[in-house]
């Protein structure tokens, strides 16, 4: 999970680490120099000559793959024990960042505002030497965690208690997004997530145009012990839904789990049904549900989604596929909507609630 974020990352701090390491070995190096003045015997000078050849055939490698350091950070770093982080020792590494996040779902102007949150935070500072490597990874950290705590999340299991201790029930939830993200297996988690709980609930069968979706509902409910309402393919979902609603209310059932057909969010006429399913049942939450290995597209997917129905929170599923990381960067910082859930498998149980610390542990480990 998040391995390509990861991996980015942690290439960028060791870039920039490998710097203070070249800063110790020169400044050794003058040392050493300044000692042998004003004259050198000529063994000893052999004996400096060789020490240095073999050093720098130890870091030769290191030299072409790191710029340079300036004259500045060198003489910082040798005579006073720091090292000041100069634009000119940043902004290669930066750069390199930036086209990394780029290829890891980051969309354009995330990318800008995190890349440009580190070169305000890192150029100029001065870093202790041997503590460069922990400040840029600190640095990094608060970074990301400003970006996935900005939207606070919604506690779904605490939202459907509350309204269960009120009477006023049931507690609806309107599950939507596009083809193939994975909604009607998310519901049956939903669902045992809240049995678990001891919260009651029945599923609306509301995808009427999905080959097999009513059945597939069908069989989690089964398998669930949870009452579904269902009706035939190509009949009203919003109808659907208010039945399985009426249904709730008659049996004092706490929550009804509302399905709902894939749907591009360029469909005008099934934006357009949607909407009336939310007009007809008004839903307590919306909920998109979309894979978290959809890239750049699925921030342009919640945009759509929200403007049409009012999303209150995202799922993303099938991280345990290939997920970069990205795409949660971009919703928490491009959009008002929580990330709520991530769905990491196909069992009921791989239903993991959002925590901003998990993800940026499993993207910068302390």
């Amino acid at each position: 999970m998040f391995e390509g974020l990861k991996k980015k990352f942690s290439d960028f701090v060791e870039g920039l680490s490998k710097k203070e390491k070249i800063e110790e070995e020169r400044a050794e190096e003058k040392a050493e120099e300044k000692k042998a003045e004003p004259k050198k015997e000529e063994g000893k000078t052999q004996v400096r000559e060789e020490r240095r050849e073999e050093r720098h055939g130890e870091r030769r490698e290191e030299r072409r793959k790191a710029p340079d350091v300036t004259l500045t950070t060198k003489i910082k770093g040798a005579f006073l024990g720091k090292v000041r982080v100069s634009e000119k020792d940043a902004d290669p590494f930066l750069e390199q960042l930036r086209v990394a996040l780029l290829q890891n779902d980051v969309n354009y102007d995330v990318a800008e505002k995190l890349v440009g949150r580190l070169h305000e935070n890192l150029v100029g500072k001065e870093i202790g030497t041997g503590e460069l490597q922990k400040e840029i990874k600190n640095e990094i950290r608060s970074s990301l965690m400003q970006t996935l705590t900005k939207n606070s999340g919604i506690d779904v299991l605490q939202r459907a208690k509350e309204k269960k201790q009120k009477g006023e029930g049931p507690f609806k939830v309107l599950f939507l997004g596009p083809n193939g993200a994975g909604k009607t297996t998310t519901i049956a988690k939903v669902a045992h997530m809240l049995k678990t709980e001891g919260i009651s609930c029945v599923i609306s069968a509301s995808d009427t145009f999905r080959a097999a979706a009513i059945e597939q509902s069908a069989i989690h409910a089964k398998r669930l012990g949870v009452d579904v309402i269902k009706g035939v393919y190509g009949a009203d979902p919003a109808s659907i839904a208010f039945d399985a609603v009426a249904y709730a209310k008659a049996r004092n059932i706490d929550v009804v789990l509302i399905d709902s057909a894939g749907r591009q969010e360029t469909n005008k006429s099934l934006i357009e049904e949607l909407k009336k399913m939310v007009r007809v049942n008004k839903p307590d939450m919306c909920i998109f549900i979309g894979e978290g290995i959809a890239g750049n597209s699925l921030l342009e997917q919640v945009k759509r989604f929200d403007a049409a129905a009012k999303l209150d929170g995202v799922i993303l599923t099938k991280l345990d596929v290939d997920a970069k990381g990205g795409n949660t960067l971009s919703i928490l910082s491009d959009t008002s909507v929580p990330v709520l859930y991530f769905g990491t498998g196909e069992k009921y149980t791989d239903l993991m609630p959002y925590d901003p610390k998990f993800v940026v542990d499993n993207i910068v480990p302390n």
